[in-house]
């Protein structure tokens, strides 16, 4: 093996401070995916309609911030790299608007209002600002497919860690820490995940390197970069995976835990144990993904996860109250499959960046992930304004026992929805083009450039 070659592998030090950077997003993602909706409706105090208008407006609106992040990170130059330095300057501001998204006001409704949609834009605006440097770093961490998939599980599965206490823990910390105000409960509960995923994104700074650097002689316009990202049709197809997946995800997730807590009438204890069994689910399902991509190639795990994540929502439409093994086996199985696809998500992006260095000899990898973070926030804002639209329109009223309505919107929305929307998606994922054999000549072509400067 080369010199050059061996300095792409990753030691575990490496790939475990890596993942640790999601274990603290993923403490504002798993809110965001799950709790949001409930919070907004039922602790906050504004109706599910107007949740969803204010959440579609912020999700969707700052993919154009997004962009312009991921351009400036490409042309950060410091001694410690483009993207490391950006988990340092913005993690203490990330924990602050945290915490003052799930802070509840003494205002009047207007003003209330008002108040969400601030600090929710600033939530959203600041994370972007951490999370596109960091899912960046990994495509200049190492451009050995074999290490970048090992990194991505590591990712994969310390973001389920992140998502397993926030999911697991939430309601109770609101229930024990508010002492029967939800308000300062959540504000308490937020406040402690805030501190938690400062320090965690300091050690994922302290403990990675980049190795992959852009062509020296690089000067690109932003337009440049543009033409060269929507020129890439291999990254167009996970701009598409993206936009589609997340949005399902989300509507699903909204429903989730009305589902739980008001269709199956679980409490607290169950619900985070349902949690706690599919984030170790994924945890699970990243780990295996090497093992699943050594059997059936990048592509084809992809493929197959999708249809199998969709494949296990539908029982949830037919599965009455009362038949919990049902219930846990088809969560599991679901979640096992959706740790392969999230894992092997950023893996396939990653490559689309190295295709556009290879094809157009401009490396933009910030901007390849920054359009990608945009396509997965306008599928959240898609999805949480679908989610809040059809609780409004089948009827759903917070603190009240469900109506037939109500109770058959929520079982679509885990069910039949999201499924019927990924079998077209993994359908539409057989015509992507960077097979196995593609990507390594493309790695063979650059690392001989690399070598030649």
């Amino acid at each position: 093996m080369s010199a050059a070659r061996e300095g792409m592998k990753l030691s575990f030090l490496e790939k475990f401070g890596y993942g640790l950077g999601d274990t603290a997003s993923n403490f504002v993602w798993a809110l965001m995916m799950n709790f949001i909706m409930y919070f907004y409706t039922d602790i906050f105090g504004i109706t599910a309609a107007a949740a969803g208008t204010m959440l579609l407006f912020a999700r969707s609106t700052d993919g154009f911030f997004d962009f312009f992040v991921g351009a400036v990170a490409d042309r950060t130059q410091t001694r410690w790299g483009r993207f490391r330095p950006w988990l340092v300057w913005l993690c203490v501001p990330l924990g602050i608007v945290f915490v003052l998204c799930f802070t509840t006001p003494d205002l009047s409704a207007g003003r209330k209002l008002a108040w969400a949609w601030v600090t929710y834009n600033l939530l959203m605006l600041t994370y972007s600002a951490i999370n596109i440097p960091y899912g960046a770093l990994s495509g200049v961490m190492t451009d050995d497919p074999h290490e970048r998939t090992s990194l991505n599980a590591y990712r994969m599965a310390l973001a389920q860690v992140g998502g397993i206490v926030a999911n697991t823990s939430f309601l109770g910390l609101v229930t024990s820490l508010g002492a029967g105000d939800p308000r300062r409960g959540a504000q308490t509960t937020v406040l402690l995940f805030a501190a938690a995923a400062v320090v965690l994104f300091l050690i994922c700074f302290a403990t990675t390197r980049e190795r992959i650097h852009p062509p020296a002689a690089q000067r690109t316009s932003l337009l440049d970069d543009l033409k060269t990202l929507l020129a890439n049709r291999h990254w167009l197809m996970m701009f598409l995976v993206g936009l589609v997946n997340i949005t399902l995800a989300v509507v699903r997730g909204s429903a989730g835990i009305y589902y739980l807590k008001s269709y199956l009438e679980w409490g607290d204890r169950m619900i985070g144990l349902y949690f706690l069994v599919g984030g170790l689910a994924m945890i699970a399902g990243a780990m295996a993904t090497p093992f699943v991509v050594g059997l059936l190639g990048r592509k084809g795990a992809f493929i197959i996860s999708l249809a199998v994540v969709a494949l296990t929502a539908i029982p949830f439409y037919f599965l009455l109250p009362g038949q919990t093994a049902g219930v846990f086996t088809f969560h599991v199985l679901g979640m096992l499959a959706a740790g392969v696809n999230a894992t092997l998500y950023w893996t396939l992006v990653a490559d689309t960046a190295d295709y556009a260095e290879w094809k157009f000899d401009v490396r933009t990898t910030g901007i390849v992930f920054s359009a990608t973070t945009c396509a997965q926030k306008a599928g959240m804002g898609i999805g949480a304004a679908c989610a809040g639209f059809l609780l409004d329109h089948y009827g759903y009223k917070p603190n009240v026992d469900l109506s037939d309505s109500a109770r058959h919107g929520i079982l679509l929305m885990m069910s039949l929805i999201p499924a019927v929307g990924l079998l077209a998606l993994a359908g539409a994922f057989c015509g992507y083009g960077l097979t196995e054999g593609v990507c390594r000549t493309m790695r063979e072509d650059l690392a001989a450039r690399r070598l030649a400067r």
